[in-house]
């Protein structure tokens, strides 16, 4: 996908209303879909979700504040991020005391208009630059937000690559911000790239799966509907977004407990420079934190460029085209695309024995006599290797779980990778391992 179709995408989603629930939401999804066949998934407006209400859909017919000379100085129809998202209605005429608590702009950065939502409680209100609120004059101003709410569906899609093996890459991102470029468009922008080229590939050693929602409420109610089937395959996955922006380097925050195959590769790929390691916290940002949250913990971090909230156009009218970069979203793209094709590339394997340690001596794995000589010496009965063999040996039945490749295991043991794929292929043939 070259960057001006990736431009011409951009440019059908970017003015679109969008939330967590209604039309902008689901054009926008439909727009995606003309890329990645979707599935739909549904759940209706007062479902519960875990701890959380799945809210009504948020109608918008007209939103404008006029300024006591009769000026229709804010439209919502000018800049949809004007209108405060999931506003009550309002109609009324007051004075700019009682006005004021209902304006939010953003004292440090004059010229933005923040982006502001109220989704669990009912509120009203306008976002403006903080330069328009200075120059409000005392008076009587003509409120008229025309919103209401009503039953309707959050709608997830969900798209499957399938591999050679079920055990799945999990690629997550969001679409529910209006106009904003970095913060929202990025993520669905890379997830366009990464399934069109993935497809392409006669061969997929593992299943993709992809999986676009509203941010929060649209994470938990699919793991609502999908987290046993989740769990069972996933070995590692993203959550996409902040993808452009200036920074030279990717950033991934890490799942929870950094113990998923995907998480140690990229650690790896860390250490070796190649991009910004962050830890996990559930003190902001993103669907991350739902895929991390109690009782589920599963083995999703985030990918990143230019991080939420560690630069000034973060939630305002900044983050636009010119900002984001759509160089910087492809470049972004490729790598991911780089790095999931080199992940695919390590051998995994998993013990298949069943429980516990397995009798190795059965297996010529061991030496049959125990003594001094063999302690340090023997691998097995007519291996003198000073233990290298029953070292890997023991260590590949020890840590090949689905999650450490031959190179994580390596690695920790400090020997050779390709020493070790070898002794891997001797331990399958004696199925006390199996490939994933």
């Amino acid at each position: 996908m070259k960057e001006k179709e990736l431009e011409a995408l951009f440019d059908r989603l970017y003015p679109l209303n969008r939330s967590i629930l209604g039309e902008g939401y689901n054009k926008s999804l439909e727009i995606l879909k003309e890329y990645i066949p979707f599935n739909y998934l549904h759940v209706d407006s007062g479902s519960r979700v875990f701890d959380w209400t799945v809210p009504e859909e948020w109608v918008v017919e007209e939103a404008f504040l006029i300024d006591p000379s009769g000026t229709k100085i804010i439209d919502y129809r000018d800049n949809n991020l004007h209108l405060l998202n999931y506003s009550a209605p309002m109609e009324a005429v007051m004075n700019l005391e009682e006005l004021r608590p209902h304006l939010f702009t953003i004292p440090e950065l004059p010229e933005a208009i923040p982006y502001v939502t109220s989704y669990y409680k009912k509120n009203w209100g306008f976002c403006l630059t903080h330069r328009q609120l200075k120059n409000l004059s005392e008076g009587e101003f003509r409120v008229v937000i025309k919103t209401s709410f009503r039953k309707g569906q959050l709608r997830i899609g969900e798209a499957v690559l399938p591999g050679e093996s079920q055990k799945e890459i999990f690629l997550s991102t969001y679409l529910c911000h209006p106009s904003m470029a970095n913060n929202e468009l990025s993520g669905p922008l890379a997830m366009v790239y990464l399934y069109l080229q993935l497809c392409k590939l006669k061969k997929r050693k593992y299943t993709y799966r992809f999986v676009i929602n509203p941010e929060t409420i649209g994470s938990l109610s699919y793991l609502n509907l999908r987290f046993e089937e989740l769990k069972n395959n996933m070995l590692g996955g993203m959550v996409l977004n902040c993808l452009g922006g200036p920074n030279k380097k990717l950033s991934y925050k890490s799942s929870k407990y950094a113990l998923g195959a995907l998480d140690k590769f990229l650690w790896r790929k860390h250490k070796a420079g190649q991009f910004h390691w962050r830890e996990f916290t559930p003190f902001g940002g993103s669907d991350e934190r739902q895929y991390n949250s109690p009782s589920i913990a599963m083995p999703v971090g985030q990918m990143a460029r230019t991080v939420y909230e560690k630069h000034p156009e973060y939630h305002n009218s900044l983050d636009n085209k010119e900002f984001m970069d759509l160089g910087k979203v492809k470049e972004s793209a490729v790598q991911l695309l780089t790095f999931l094709r080199e992940f695919e590339a390590e051998e995994r394997f998993i013990t298949s024995f069943g429980f516990g340690e397995p009798f190795l001596g059965r297996h010529n794995l061991y030496p049959s006599i125990n003594s001094t000589f063999t302690r340090k010496e023997i691998s097995g009965e007519h291996i003198k290797d000073g233990k290298r063999q029953q070292k890997a040996v023991m260590n590949l039945l020890s840590f090949s779980d689905g999650t450490n490749s031959v190179e994580d295991i390596a690695l920790r043991l400090g020997e050779n990778t390709e020493y070790l794929c070898s002794v891997a292929e001797i331990l399958t043939d004696k199925k006390l391992l199996k490939k994933i």
